[in-house]
């Protein structure tokens, strides 16, 4: 289990892009991300990289994980950087 409350601040945007649209999948992603420290009602199913900020948060299920990357730099183009920060086994 990974704490990641510790990438939360009260301005963190944190985007799951789950890559289905399976409600069921969806669910679950949301409760394991809950369990690991992020609560569900700051999950927002976002796709577009381009309303991050540094210090956000983007989340992608690449079966079977929940991949966790870090935003650290926003380019003035637009372009974000990130990281990743762990996975998450869903």
């Amino acid at each position: 289990m990974s704490d990641l409350s510790q990438y939360l601040k009260q301005s963190t945007k944190v985007f799951l892009a789950p890559n289905t649209s399976d409600p069921d999948l969806i669910e679950r992603a949301k409760k394991k991300l809950s369990e690991n420290g992020i609560p569900e009602d700051h999950v927002q199913i976002n796709y577009n990289t381009h309303e991050l900020d540094t210090g956000d948060l983007y989340i992608s299920y690449d079966p079977p994980d929940l991949v966790v990357r870090l935003v650290y730099e926003k380019k003035p183009s637009g372009i974000v950087k990130m990281k990743s920060a762990t996975m998450i086994r869903l």
